[in-house]
């Protein structure tokens, strides 16, 4: 779909807010700036940190870059370097890119030297933005502007993010880098890395209608097997990594045949489609004018959808055929306006709406659904609604509609998504140049955990954001191709203090776990093995009033995290609105269980489920007194055969 003219609209404001080159000077802090200060995610002294770049391995450290600099051993202790960067004058500003170790002196700046390729952007998006080389003869401690720059401008305002690794089958560089506005990747070779060839452009899949940027490409081993598949992560602004597996020739990245069906046609959707519309409206009973005249539509999944115009004075109404009710959920792709009983899809039963859905104001097709537990073995019809009269988002556009034991309303566009929560955002991997001596096919990566929506709204007085905890990361072979899965890495466990654990609970209502944190700064294991149907979870950051639940309904195998009502600070009220939000992800037991590995940071959760085939990182702003930890079952029994603890030390003020 074409990228929507509000979208473009807002391209000016979204670059800068995204300006991801600002670097504070140490400052002495109070205690009070301390609230909500990560104890063991990484982040500067001070000032402001966004995405993650230049992840090399070299020499036996881990160097990570933002355009500030730190160095680890272990990705868990780290030292923050001096600001590197040097340059000739003031005029632009540093944006995201890579560091790469030029082993064989191919650029001819010098054997070993460290060099940084990332955006030069000039203020006010008038100057196209381009490609610059800066080079570190001293291990990365400081940089040296590139005389000759730059060293790729292909004319655009919006260019950005370069990541370069060797690609040794070519003995070549290879460079990923996006033109986010109209969401494409384009690959380019070099010699030296400083003349740079144009070999292909990858774009047209996933989520298309926001900016790309922050584009990775990389193997992965496929777990279990020796086969290696090629990813390609690209950050869907303002807060989410989607991911593509296929092939890479050196020259072109091929998306996988099975992940192109399933992102193109909905091949491996879990349920049976009731309704994709490839056959028009034949099963369809249709009113007025509205649905005659699709020209609103959207982005959608094989070649056709049910979608009105919006056009001024066309409204109607399409009514299917009447189904008896099988499943647990109803699902279906949505956009339109949002415009409760003029621009709707409706459940009927009995003549009346028992379930009703709108658009989110977008042209942007996203996952919804219903659960229709209660209604199973009842015969009901579903009704596609516009009556609206505006022609301003007076619209309704549906696709796939899908029966289902898995409740698929978490909102999302038809993508394969890294991590179901709302702060996590471009991630990288560590490039290695010590070889395989070092650590091997092992793929590190790391994001930045923050959202765009609200990332000028934080109430942190020592800057804005920090990263994750670093990742492994693995692919893992299910239905529709592969799927991406991220573990902790284990050196984290030499921050763990004294354990608590307990093999055997049986949870009936809400119940306080022994293990009580004096701070939120801490790892948690917890396996539960439903006995009933009843949904089941826990709650953090429990006190005063206040918690962010994490809810699991083992009937429409979904997870849901709830932050309505987990952070003390409301006083911005616009803040409020934006971050106070139930978020879903799609989740299945394994052997009837669900098993939960939690990382709690002051400010942070990353929940790592089932082995990390699925992720879910958010942040959280409570009180110091909010640091409860509760078990809870709704409405019946459920077993806990496994529940281990540990508090987590901090990493601030240590050396590596």
């Amino acid at each position: 779909m074409k990228v929507q003219f509000a979208i473009r609209a807002c391209l000016l404001l979204f670059s800068i807010l995204t300006a991801r080159h600002a670097y504070g000077q140490t400052l002495k802090r109070s205690a009070t700036d301390q609230k909500y200060y990560p104890q063991y995610h990484f982040r500067p002294r001070s000032g402001w940190i966004g995405d993650p770049d230049g992840l090399v391995f070299t020499n036996n450290t881990f160097h990570l870059f933002w355009w500030g600099h730190a160095t680890s051993k272990d990705l868990v202790y780290w030292k923050e370097q001096p600001y590197p960067m040097k340059r000739s004058d003031r005029s632009f500003s540093y944006f995201s890119g890579s560091v790469v170790v030029d082993t064989a002196n191919t650029s001819g700046l010098g054997k070993q030297s460290m060099i940084a390729v990332f955006t030069r952007h000039y203020p006010g998006d008038t100057l196209p933005e381009t490609q610059v080389l800066s080079v570190s003869t001293n291990e990365g401690h400081t940089f040296d502007y590139y005389q000759n720059n730059p060293v790729l401008d292909i004319k655009k305002i919006f260019f950005r993010d370069p990541q370069v690794f060797w690609y040794q089958q070519d003995r070549l560089w290879k460079m990923v880098v996006s033109i986010p506005n109209v969401q494409e990747i384009q690959i380019y070779e070099s010699r030296d890395l400083k003349v740079w060839k144009y070999c292909s452009s990858f774009q047209g899949l996933g989520a298309k209608n926001s900016f790309w940027e922050c584009p990775d490409l990389f193997e992965l081993p496929v777990a279990g097997t020796k086969t290696k598949k090629w990813v390609m992560l690209i950050g869907r602004g303002p807060n989410r990594v989607q991911y593509f597996v296929g092939n890479f020739d050196g020259k072109t990245f091929t998306v996988d045949q099975e992940s192109r069906n399933y992102l193109t046609n909905g091949v491996g959707i879990h349920g049976s489609v009731f309704e994709d519309f490839e056959n028009g409206l034949s099963r369809w009973k249709q009113q007025g004018r509205a649905f005659l005249d699709t020209s609103a539509s959207t982005d959608f999944l094989g070649k056709a959808l049910a979608a009105s115009s919006g056009k001024q004075g066309t409204m109607g109404k399409l009514t299917s055929t009447p189904f008896r009710v099988s499943s647990n959920a109803i699902n279906f792709l949505l956009a339109g306006g949002r415009h409760p009983d003029s621009t709707c899809i409706n459940l009927l039963w009995n003549g009346k709406v028992v379930r009703s859905t709108t658009g989110d104001n977008t042209n942007v097709l996203k996952w919804n659904g219903w659960d229709v537990c209660d209604l199973k073995g009842k015969t009901v019809s579903l009704e596609i609604l516009d009556r609206h009269p505006a022609e301003k988002m007076g619209n309704i556009a549906v696709d796939h509609i899908v029966f289902s034991d898995a409740l698929m309303n978490n909102q999302l566009e038809h993508a394969n998504w890294l991590d179901y929560g709302p702060d996590y955002y471009a991630t990288r991997t560590w490039r290695n140049y010590d070889g395989k001596r070092s650590f091997g096919d092992t793929v590190f990566a790391i994001g930045w955990m923050g959202n765009w929506d609200y990332a000028n709204k934080v109430p942190t007085r020592w800057g804005r954001g920090f990263q994750s905890v670093p990742r492994i990361m693995s692919l893992k072979r299910i239905l529709n191709g592969y799927q991406v899965s991220q573990q902790p890495v284990p050196a984290l466990s030499k921050l763990r203090g004294k354990g608590y654990s307990s093999n055997s609970l049986t949870i009936n209502g809400t119940k306080t776990i022994t293990f009580q944190p004096e701070s939120n700064s801490y790892e948690l294991e917890v396996v539960f093995k439903p006995t009933d149907k009843h949904p089941f979870g826990l709650n953090l950051f429990v006190g005063e009033g206040r918690k962010m639940v994490f809810r699991y309904d083992p009937v429409l195998s979904q997870l849901t995290i709830d932050r309505s009502s987990a952070t003390d600070y409301k006083s911005d009220t616009s803040f409020t609105r934006l971050f106070a939000k139930k978020y879903n992800a799609p989740l299945t037991l394994e052997k009837g269980t669900l098993k939960l590995r939690i990382f709690v940071d002051e400010s942070s959760v990353e929940v790592f489920c089932n082995d990390g085939s699925l992720v879910l990182s958010t942040t959280n702003f409570p009180s110091i007194g909010q640091t409860g930890i509760e078990l809870f079952s709704d409405g019946g029994l459920i077993s806990v055969p496994l529940l281990k603890a540990w508090p987590l030390k901090t990493i601030r003020n240590s050396s590596n």
